[in-house]
């Protein structure tokens, strides 16, 4: 497995060639910009970035991001069968981590978050994750991290193309396909799939009560937890020459499901039926150029998210956003660069319970970067950002970072780094404005977080492999929560969080007896809690709620030639469900299998037919307090990729 992580500008890039222990070391490893949307950026010395594996990525492209991210990265997640999952980066909350599809962060400004449930992976080529705040960089609602789905332009000269056809347990299938045309300047790429699943899974259902038998459970079935999703992007690129293009994306989505109800009521009400659809358009076009040392960039979108409950069009809950944004970068010297821009939005909020005063919204944000190098051994950033919001106060964010090259020899080399940022969050439009309980006079939630983190990079003729440690804190002031005021319920900053925890993560690449393996570990150790709060809670100082102390996963894949065998396992520990000492959701370890097996047909036709079974050891167990899941199931694909 190959991982992308940025110390800073200064990156360590190793490549070994098993046989010859050829091992060499280069001061920067640049990253073109039309590779993909989310692009690791030079100017964020110091923070843990992330990039999926190529492997991991393909073998989840059926999936959804909860179900990629869970099984590959150190990351909580509170989730359903399906329908609904959210996202808990270092023990932040779900609306703290920017989820971006170029320069779009695609939450919802209602909501103030994203259901990855419902964000496909088949449209996409990598995603990366950035741990720790982002704010500096990516703006508000990233005080735990942000991931940046990528697509990959390869200006193709021809036609080429894909189809995916999956199908699995209680009714799961997918049908994808991926349609390039180009002439080497001109690019076309059309992605479409469409995803459903019935949800119709067994399981023990502990609800049930015969007391005069003394059976206190029975073998249930899940009822109305349907799914049913599409999706379109298209991709119209035009290249002037090698460092000047256009490009235009545009994504349409439209995601249905019907709203998983508990175990309680699946057993008493199993004709309970309730629904919730959600349509989206995000457009993206730029202009791109990147001839040296001047390069600058000028982009415009359009986001339209459309939210409806069980039917129900007359409670309207709608936003649109158009988006402009410029920035320029000038590398006046070798090893020294500045980046400098603005971004500006409006957005109009269409919502049945806002007051009817509230007619557009206006956001503008001014950044600047700079980046240096001493002596092909240490590399800083400084990271600026000022925002302004209509009728609202944010806070002014800087980010510093460090990394440093601690020593370099024929086999292995130590990198270490440091960052120390700021980070807020400007509270939604249902906290500041929904009639009754929003508060227009919210305060910003802001974060402060340190990071410092250590690599260990090593290669042999036989062996290759990274270790990385990063130790982390944060803290996040007026944390916002809805609060029962018994008429209604009401928004307001009720608490102070503190967030702190060391990750390890591994990746090693080695061959025994003619075989090639790839493995690795990752392991979170997380203590997140409230240290104040203005309300009356059981629960100050102890492990926030849906957040694992303890967590990680490990995987190991072998090769063969065209066949390729994988065996991954995610464990995470008890977690809390609400401010009482009850509800305790159990710990718990799920294994995986994957099978696959490569065809080449000939130079223009290439066939993969896959296998997984997912919970091996069909375990028991909950992510969300209440809502059954899946014990053993599977899933095969077949793709095929023709010119």
């Amino acid at each position: 497995m190959r991982r992308f992580v940025i110390f800073g500008i200064l990156m360590l890039a190793s490549v070994c060639v098993f046989g010859q222990g050829l091992f060499t070391v280069f001061d920067t490893v640049h990253i073109g910009e039309v590779v993909s949307y989310g692009s690791l950026q030079k100017y964020q010395s110091g923070a843990k970035i992330e990039q999926i594996s190529t492997r991991q990525f393909e073998q989840s492209k059926d999936g959804n991001l909860e179900q990629l991210l869970s099984r590959t990265l150190p990351i909580a997640f509170k989730a359903d069968a399906g329908g609904l999952a959210t996202i808990r980066i270092r023990g932040s909350a779900p609306d703290h981590t920017s989820i971006n599809f170029g320069g779009i962060n695609i939450n919802s400004l209602t909501l103030g978050q994203t259901n990855v449930s419902n964000v496909p992976l088949y449209l996409f080529d990598n995603v990366s994750v950035q741990f720790g705040s982002a704010s500096s960089v990516n703006g508000s609602g990233s005080i735990g991290g942000a991931i940046h789905l990528g697509i990959q332009n390869k200006w193709t000269d021809g036609f080429r193309g894909e189809a995916r056809v999956s199908h699995g347990s209680f009714g799961e299938q997918l049908y994808g396909t991926k349609l390039f045309f180009g002439n080497g300047k001109f690019e076309s790429g059309t992605r479409f799939y469409y995803y459903a699943k019935k949800n119709n899974f067994p399981f023990m259902n502990p609800n049930y009560r015969d007391f005069e038998n003394q059976i206190f459970e029975i073998k249930d079935r899940q009822q109305n937890a349907n799914v049913e999703n599409y999706g379109l992007l298209q991709e119209l690129n035009y290249r002037f020459n090698r460092d000047e293009y256009f490009t235009f994306n545009i994504w349409l989505e439209k995601d249905w499901h019907l709203i998983q109800q508990n175990m309680q009521t699946n057993l008493s009400s199993p004709e309970m039926r309730e629904d919730l659809t959600d349509d989206h358009i995000r457009a993206l076009a730029a202009y791109k150029n990147r001839k040296k040392p001047f390069k600058f960039e000028i982009s415009g979108g359009y986001v339209y998210d459309n939210s409806v409950n069980n039917h129900n069009t007359a409670d309207t809950i709608q936003t649109q956003r158009i988006i402009g944004e410029a920035f320029a970068e000038h590398d006046f010297r070798k090893n020294a660069s500045y980046k400098v821009g603005a971004k500006a939005t409006r957005i109009y909020p269409t919502v049945y319970a806002y007051s009817a005063s509230l007619d557009h919204e206006d956001r503008i944000d001014f950044y600047a970067s700079y980046y240096q190098r001493f002596f092909q051994k240490l590399t800083a950033t400084v990271n600026l950002r000022q925002g302004f919001v209509t009728g609202f106060d944010v806070p002014f964010t800087p980010a510093l970072g460090l990394s440093y090259l601690a020593f370099s020899k024929e086999k292995y080399v130590l990198s270490i780094s440091g960052n120390i940022s700021r980070s807020y969050r400007v509270p939604t439009f249902n906290d500041r404005f929904w009639v009754p309980g929003g508060d227009p006079d919210l305060k910003p939630e802001k974060g402060m977080s340190y990071e410092l983190g250590a690599k260990w990079s090593y290669c042999t003729a036989g062996v290759s492999g990274n270790i990385q440690v990063n130790a982390f804190w944060m803290d996040v002031d007026n944390w916002l929560l809805w609060k029962n005021g018994g008429a209604f319920w009401y928004a307001e900053n009720v608490q102070k969080v503190e967030s702190k925890g060391i990750e390890l993560m591994t990746d090693w690449h080695y061959q025994i007896l003619g075989l090639s393996f790839e493995s690795g570990l990752n392991y979170s150790y997380n203590p997140a809690e409230r240290v104040e709060s203005i309300n009356e809670t059981n629960a100050l100082n102890r492990q926030l709620e849906y957040v694992p102390l303890h967590s990680g996963n490990i995987y190991t894949t072998a090769n063969l030639h065209s066949f390729d065998f994988t065996i991954d396992g995610r464990y995470s520990d008890s977690m809390y469900t609400d401010e009482e000492v009850k509800n305790v959701l159990d710990p718990y370890f799920l294994l995986n299998a994957t099978v696959g097996y490569k065809l080449k047909i000939n130079d223009q036709n290439k066939l993969r037919i896959s296998g997984m079974v997912r919970n091996l050891l069909d375990t028991a167990y909950q992510t969300s307090w209440g809502y059954a899941m899946p014990g053993i199931n599977y899933r095969i694909s077949v793709t095929y990729n023709f010119k």
